[in-house]
């Protein structure tokens, strides 16, 4: 059963700000197949559009800050709404190189997207980063554990991943398959680490 979070308890908590942050949203818009077990919705809970440019991310970072979001490649329109509605500019694309071919409805994928943005007075730290990295699959939706030291090279910390599926060292997390270091007023997940519960003293 979730953790129903109430805006009074999360006033009561510790509030920390992100310079960085990942988010691999499940995103509910032509990832259905009732009959495909490689479907996004045989592995997980999707997310409407709405609702994820509901969340409060600007509240998260500082007010210098980048944003690294995945998108599907047929959803890239949504991806740059998503990057406006959570107060950032778009800036460029990564694209992650994948060794063997995957679905796609017009064409056939061999690719996916990480969109990057920024928010306020926010440069790089490193100028020579190509937009692209090669890297293999692993089980659905897994994204390259490269991205990391790519975003790590790029951006400075505190980092926060959103939709999280493992915890990454030196990063923050939030999603509904770990235990979040954060609090989302309206998005509870259904376990929450010590830092997330932690009052501030």
């Amino acid at each position: 059963m979730e953790k129903i979070i109430t805006m009074a308890e999360y006033k009561n908590h510790s509030i920390k700000k992100y310079k960085t942050v990942m988010a691999d949203p499940p995103w509910d818009i032509n990832q259905r197949g009732k009959y495909n077990r490689r479907s996004a919705e045989s592995h997980y809970e999707l997310m409407p559009v709405d609702r994820i440019k509901a969340m409060p991310v600007a509240s998260l970072c500082e007010e210098n800050a980048h944003l690294y979001l995945w998108v599907p490649n047929g959803l890239l329109q949504e991806g740059l709404d998503v990057i406006k509605a959570w107060g950032f500019t778009f800036r460029s694309p990564i694209y992650w190189i994948k060794p063997r071919l995957s679905l796609g409805n017009y064409v056939r994928n061999a690719s996916e997207t990480l969109l990057f943005a920024t928010r306020g007075k926010a440069p790089v730290k490193f100028h020579a980063q190509p937009n692209w990295l090669f890297a293999p699959q692993q089980e659905h939706s897994h994204k390259p554990e490269e991205q990391f030291a790519i975003i790590e090279r790029l951006s400075d910390g505190p980092y926060l991943e959103l939709f999280a599926r493992r915890h990454q060292p030196g990063w923050d997390c939030w999603g509904n398959e770990i235990d979040s270091d954060i609090i989302i007023p309206g998005y509870p997940v259904p376990h929450y680490s010590d830092k997330a519960i932690k009052k501030e003293v």
